[in-house]
């Protein structure tokens, strides 16, 4: 539950002069544990799985910042040259383009496993996340609880249901976001762009990275993988290995491939050459004379050249 704020009243009977309510204001903050940071002095969390992007998004915060400044301080925690940021990642990057020199922070004394659990829980609950955001902070959420409590790779299972119960995701999605970590970071990007469905990114999670590599270059050119295509690449890798050139003829096999071609001449166009008693077979045979003497004229054209 927020804290309620102080009210500062001004009035003739009491001499609150500007300096007397800042004064009261920092120390209000102070008996919150909030204190001023320079922004200089903030390093950003080691392999942080959340983007900071510049748009606009980040410009409403900016022009927030500006404002009203910073109303929820940011979380850190001190590393030998200053402080990791441990939540707030988007409101520094804000407040620096904002011109803010330093931000409110809040200060916690943790260890490598409590920090990267608490700056997964202050992300994790964000209106919209990233595949691959979701997938890289649950990875280290996990991992750091692992660590935490001793528990290992026997106990996976248990740490994915712990993680999603907190996540408000079944086990089993929290498993299919760790499965993407497979992926090399271009194609994880494809993902977050959604040129690549969720669907066929864990189908490709268990190719190597020579292999994602080729997949790659694929969707970069526009090419559209397919579950089956997906499943045709997995057969002949299990059976015989995947090189690069068979792999780009599987790929763009469905290019080679001759598209069924049809023609339709309607009524109108055929009554304009044939006499109404013309059966349909009689005109078929007039038509494929007409284009056997088109061919060969093209042929003898071929050979003058």
């Amino acid at each position: 539950m927020a804290k309620a704020k102080k009210e500062i009243k001004l009035d003739i009977n009491h001499d609150n002069t500007y300096d007397e309510i800042l004064l009261d204001q920092n120390q209000e903050r102070r008996k919150a544990g909030i204190t001023q940071i320079p922004i200089e002095r903030l390093h950003s969390f080691e392999n942080h799985p959340f983007k900071v992007l510049d748009d606009e998004k980040m410009d409403e915060l900016v022009e927030s910042i500006l404002e009203n400044g910073i109303l929820s301080p940011i979380v850190v925690r001190p590393v030998y040259d200053g402080y990791e940021l441990i939540s707030g990642h988007r409101r520094t990057h804000a407040a620096k383009k904002a011109g803010l020199t330093s931000v409110p922070a809040v200060i916690r004394e943790l260890n490598d496993e409590e920090a990267t659990i608490l700056m997964v829980d202050a992300n994790i609950q964000r209106e919209f996340q990233y595949p691959s955001e979701r997938a890289k902070s649950l990875k280290m959420k996990m991992d750091a609880i692992a660590k935490l409590h001793k528990w290992g790779e026997l106990q996976g299972n248990r740490n994915r249901e712990l993680v999603g119960g907190e996540s408000n995701l079944s086990g089993r999605t929290v498993q299919r976001y760790l499965a993407l970590n497979a992926l090399i970071p271009d194609l994880l990007d494809f993902v977050d762009e959604k040129r690549i469905p969720m669907g066929i990114a864990l189908e490709i999670c268990s190719f190597n990275a020579d292999v994602q590599d080729w997949l790659y270059e694929f969707v970069a050119l526009g090419g559209t993988l397919t579950s089956a295509l997906i499943q045709r690449l997995k057969a002949v890798n299990e059976t015989e290995g995947l090189t690069r050139d068979v792999t780009e003829y599987i790929l763009n096999e469905s290019n080679y491939k001759k598209k069924a071609r049809k023609l339709v001449l309607s009524e109108k166009k055929l009554d304009r050459f044939f006499p109404p008693h013309y059966e349909m077979g009689d005109i078929e045979e007039v038509v494929m004379k007409l284009l056997e003497q088109w061919k060969r004229s093209q042929e003898g054209d071929l050979a003058d050249e």
